[in-house]
């Protein structure tokens, strides 16, 4: 994974801080299955609110919350209470800095889509974790994609925007309807898979919603622009699919995959 992450911004690390719920999360996905853990990672860490919330709440496993961003990392540092059971790293999961078997449990959300390699990836994850240790890969499916009625224009300028980014730093928006394949194919065992809808768009987007896919677009763009053999208008596609969102008659959506595996 470049260090040069798609959505990096100050605004985005906001953004997902204020997002996820942790302790809804950590009740919903995690509780259940780390009770008997002794080391948990997080890859892909960002503002390690959850991380944050698993140091308090178990107090007797050590958690070590990782991002690739240096800055990402140093800023949950600061911000989080320093709990002596969570330690931060910044490191690519291309090239994991820990032993092999180290982790009971390992936790990655949202970070399979931004990956050009998730094969590689997922080999170095599994590494790391023990033997009879436990992954879980959550990811969004159709996000961007999904939707009705299929405009031709906006399909077309997607589908551009998207084989660009994947070529020069990874992007997958159907990324979720492919990690029981790639549990399967990496022979974890007792492979667990839990759908549940993500985003939904139907009539005119409110404003709340429509100020985030905005923000979100926004910050997609910065980072785009480095590629300037994009021949694509990036503004123009912005307003485009905020236009589209605007419509009475359109429906977007995207679905929430939950994979566990056993090693």
């Amino acid at each position: 994974m470049s260090s040069n992450y798609l959505m990096e911004s100050y605004n985005e690390n906001n953004r997902l801080a204020k997002k996820v719920n942790p302790e809804e999360f950590v009740q919903n996905y995690l509780a259940k299955r780390i009770q008997s853990s002794k080391r948990i990672l997080d890859i892909g860490c960002g503002p390690a609110v959850i991380d944050e919330h698993l140091a308090l709440t178990f107090r007797d496993i050590q958690f070590t919350a990782l991002d690739i961003s240096v800055s990402r990392t140093i800023e949950a540092s600061k911000n989080i209470h320093q709990y002596s059971n969570l330690s931060f790293i910044s490191a690519n999961v291309y090239e994991l800095p820990f032993e092999d078997n180290a982790y009971d449990f390992i936790f990655s959300r949202f970070v399979f889509e931004y990956l050009k390699y998730p094969q590689k990836a997922f080999a170095e994850i599994k590494r790391v974790c023990k033997t009879n240790g436990t992954i879980m890969i959550q990811d969004i499916d159709g996000q961007f994609v999904s939707l009705y009625p299929e405009e031709k224009e906006l399909l077309e300028s997607m589908k551009l925007i998207f084989n660009k980014i994947f070529q020069c730093n990874g992007f997958d928006p159907m990324i979720g309807r492919k990690l029981y394949h790639l549990f399967y194919m990496h022979n974890m065992r007792q492979i667990d898979v839990q759908l549940e809808p993500y985003h939904l768009i139907y009539g005119k987007i409110d404003s709340e919603d429509y100020d985030y896919w905005k923000n979100k677009l926004l910050t997609g763009k910065t980072h785009l622009e480095k590629y300037t053999d994009i021949d694509y208008n990036l503004n123009k596609y912005i307003q485009v699919y905020l236009t589209y969102l605007e419509r009475h008659d359109t429906l977007s959506f995207s679905n929430l995959f939950t994979v566990y595996g056993i090693k």
